[in-house]
C-alpha cells in the first residue's frame, strides 16, 4: 500500500444523457475511496485524455451501445477511457502478480466471454482520482488489458497512446480477401433473372455452412449446388437474417440498397455484374462501426470479387486528401501520412479552422521538406464550394488515391467520395453512426475498384505496438498534446473538445484538482522556470510534468 491515499476522492459520474447530467451542478462529486477486493487493484489515475467519444457517451447516456447500466440515475458510470494509472493497493489474491508503484495504460475495449465491458462505458473509467480494476480487466478474453509503462514516459504523453493507437489501427485493417470459411452466404438477384452464376474457387474452398439464394432461377440454383457440393436454400424474398458474405448479382437500386444492409459484423458485400454510373445509398456508418466491406467484379463468377484492391494503407507515392486533417485526431493522421517512408507524395489537408491549419503546417514543415512532399492546406469555409472544388481537381486531376474522412458528416463524405480515383480508398475514420446512409457510386465500387474501410477502437496488440513505437522513439505522440488541466477543469476541457478549441488533445490530471485548463503554448504561466523543462522543439517532457506535479498535485 502506498502512502498519502485520501479517504475521499473526486469523481465525474454520468447520471443520464446530457452534459447537465455529468457530475452535479457542473462540479465533480466527492465520494469515499473504494476499497479493493481480494482479486482487485486500487489504482491512482495519473492522467486521462479527453476524447470526442466521451462527448458522444455523455450525450447518449443509456442509449449508448457500450453502456450496460439501464438507469444511470440510479447506477451511474464514470467515463474516461484514455487512462494512465499507478497501482496503490493490491488485493490479497493478486499480491504475487502486481505491486504498488507499477504504472499502466489500459486497453479500453474489454471483452469477457465475447461480451463487451468497455472501460469508461460499462466499467468505471478514468475521470476519477482513484479507481478499482477488477477481473474483467485483469482476466478478460485477451488476458490482462493493462499494459506496463516505463517510468520515463510522462503521464500526459502516455494518455495519448490510446488515440494514437486508434489512428494506427485504422491503417492495419485486415479486410477478407476470401469468403469466410464455414460462413453463411446470401446470393441475390432480381426476380426473373435467368443468369447462371459460378461460385469460383474461393467460395468453393470456403465450404460455407449455409447458402441462401433469392430470386435465382432453378437452373442457377442447381448449378451452384453442384459446384459447391451442398444444398442451396431458395427464397423469393430477402430473409431477416444477417450473413457473412453477400453477392448481389445484377441487382437494381432498390434491391441492392435493401440487401446490402444484411451483413453480420465484418461482412463482405460483393456487387457482381454490370452496375450503372449512379450514386446509391449505403450504410456508411456500418463501414466504420461494423467493418462492412463493399467490393465488386464484372461477369458471373462470385469469387472474382475477392482480392481486388484490398488495402488499408496509403498508396505509396500517391495523392492523399485528409478532410478535417488539422483537428485533434486529424493531426495524428496527417503526421503519420507525412512521416511514413512508404506514404503519399502529395498531401492536401482541409479544415475549417485557420489556427489548426497553421499549427499542422508548422508541426510538419521539416518533415515535408525532408521527404519532398507536395503539401497544401485549405480552409473550405473561406472560399466558395466551386473554388474548393477547383482546388481539389487541380491538386489531383485524376482523383485522390486516398481520402481520409475525419469529419463525421454524411454530406461531406458524399462530396469527398466523388473525388476518389479509380482504385481509390476512403478511410472512414470519423464515427458516423451505424445506420446512417451515404451516397456512393456503384459502378466505381463494382468496376472501378473504389473501396471504403473504417474501424472503431483497437485491439490490445495494436496498443502494445503503439507503446513500443513511442517508447523506442519511432513515434512522437507528444506532438498531439494541445492542452492540460486539473480535475476541477475537466468539464471545461470537454466543452473545449466540443468547441474544437485546441489544435490537438487535452489531458486532465485528476490528482491536480486546481490546475487550470491551459494550452501547452502557455505553460510558462503555470510554474516558475517551466520553460526550461521543455525539449529543444518546445514540447512537453517528464521534467515539465514533475514541475507541474510539484506545484499542483495532491498525491
Amino acid at each position: 500500500m502506498m502512502s498519502h491515499i485520501p479517504k475521499k476522492i473526486l469523481v465525474w459520474p454520468l447520471f443520464g444523457a446530457g452534459m447537465e447530467k455529468f457530475g452535479k451542478n457542473d462540479q465533480a462529486c466527492e465520494v469515499p475511496l473504494p476499497e479493493p477486493g481480494a482479486d482487485e487493484l486500487l489504482v491512482r489515475i495519473d492522467a486521462i485524455g479527453l476524447c470526442f467519444s466521451d462527448v458522444k457517451l455523455i450525450r447518449a447516456g443509456e442509449e449508448h451501445p457500450r453502456v450496460i447500466s439501464e438507469n444511470l440515475a440510479a447506477d451511474p458510470v464514470i467515463p474516461g477511457h484514455e487512462a494512465v494509472m499507478t497501482v496503490v493497493k493490491v488485493g490479497d489474491k493478486l499480491s504475487g502478480k502486481f505491486r504498488c508503484g507499477q504504472r499502466f495504460i489500459i486497453q479500453a475495449d474489454i471483452y469477457v466471454n465475447g461480451k463487451g465491458f468497455a472501460y469508461g462505458y460499462a466499467i468505471n473509467g478514468g475521470m476519477a482520482q482513484y479507481s478499482l480494476i477488477d477481473q474483467r480487466v485483469l482476466n478478460g478474453d485477451e488476458g490482462c488489458y493493462l499494459l506496463p509503462l516505463k517510468d520515463e514516459t510522462p503521464s500526459a504523453v502516455a494518455a495519448l497512446m490510446e488515440p494514437w493507437t486508434c489512428v494506427q489501427a485504422s491503417y492495419m485493417i485486415e479486410n477478407r480477401s476470401a469468403p469466410r470459411p464455414g460462413g453463411e452466404v446470401l446470393i441475390v438477384a432480381e426476380p426473373g433473372n435467368t443468369g447462371i452464376y459460378s461460385a469460383g474457387a474461393a467460395l468453393k474452398q470456403a465450404a460455407p455452412a449455409k447458402v441462401t439464394a433469392v430470386n435465382l432461377s432453378a437452373a442457377a440454383v442447381k448449378a451452384l449446388s453442384a459446384e459447391l457440393g451442398l444444398p442451396v436454400e431458395t427464397a423469393s424474398e430477402l430473409p431477416q437474417a444477417a450473413f457473412d458474405d453477400l453477392f448481389l448479382c445484377d441487382c437494381g437500386r432498390k434491391l441492392t440498397e435493401k440487401a446490402g444492409k444484411l451483413g453480420k459484423r465484418q461482412a463482405v458485400i460483393s456487387l457482381i455484374g454490370e452496375y450503372p454510373d449512379e450514386n446509391w445509398s449505403f450504410d456508411v456508418g456500418s463501414i466504420h462501426y461494423e467493418g462492412w466491406f463493399y467490393q465488386g467484379a464484372g461477369g458471373t463468377c462470385l469469387s472474382a470479387a475477392y482480392g481486388r484492391n484490398v488495402r488499408s494503407t496509403w498508396k505509396t507515392g500517391g495523392s492523399c486528401w485528409l478532410a478535417g486533417g488539422a483537428g485533434a485526431m486529424g493531426q495524428m493522421h496527417t503526421q503519420m501520412a507525412a512521416e511514413a517512408p512508404d506514404g503519399p507524395s502529395r498531401i492536401l489537408v482541409s479544415d475549417m479552422d485557420d489556427a489548426r491549419l497553421v499549427n499542422v503546417r508548422k508541426l510538419l514543415a521539416d518533415t515535408v521538406a525532408r521527404r519532398g512532399i507536395e503539401f497544401k492546406t485549405v480552409n473550405p469555409g473561406k472560399i466558395t464550394p466551386a473554388e474548393f472544388d477547383r482546388i481539389l481537381d487541380n491538386f489531383a486531376p485524376g482523383g485522390f488515391d486516398d481520402v481520409i474522412m475525419l469529419v463525421p458528416a454524411v454530406p461531406v463524405l458524399n462530396a469527398s467520395a466523388k473525388k476518389l480515383s479509380r482504385g481509390g480508398l476512403m478511410n472512414i475514420f470519423a464515427g458516423i453512426p451505424a445506420g446512417k446512409e451515404g451516397e456512393l457510386n456503384v459502378r466505381a465500387i463494382a468496376a472501378g475498384g473504389v473501396r471504403y474501410i473504417g474501424s472503431s477502437g483497437s485491439r490490445t496488440a495494436h496498443l502494445r505496438h503503439t507503446l513500443e513505437l513511442a517508447e523506442s522513439g519511432a513515434l512522437r505522440p507528444v506532438t498531439a498534446l494541445a492542452a492540460i488541466g486539473g480535475m476541477k477543469a475537466l468539464k471545461q476541457g470537454l466543452q473545449a473538445v466540443i468547441d474544437a478549441k485546441y489544435p490537438g488533445k487535452t489531458v486532465i490530471f485528476p490528482n491536480c484538482p486546481d490546475l487550470p485548463l491551459t494550452p501547452v503554448n502557455k505553460l510558462s504561466g503555470l510554474a516558475e522556470g517551466i520553460e526550461a523543462t521543455l525539449d529543444e522543439n518546445g514540447f512537453y517532457t517528464l521534467a515539465t510534468e514533475k514541475r507541474l506535479f510539484e506545484k499542483y498535485s495532491c498525491r
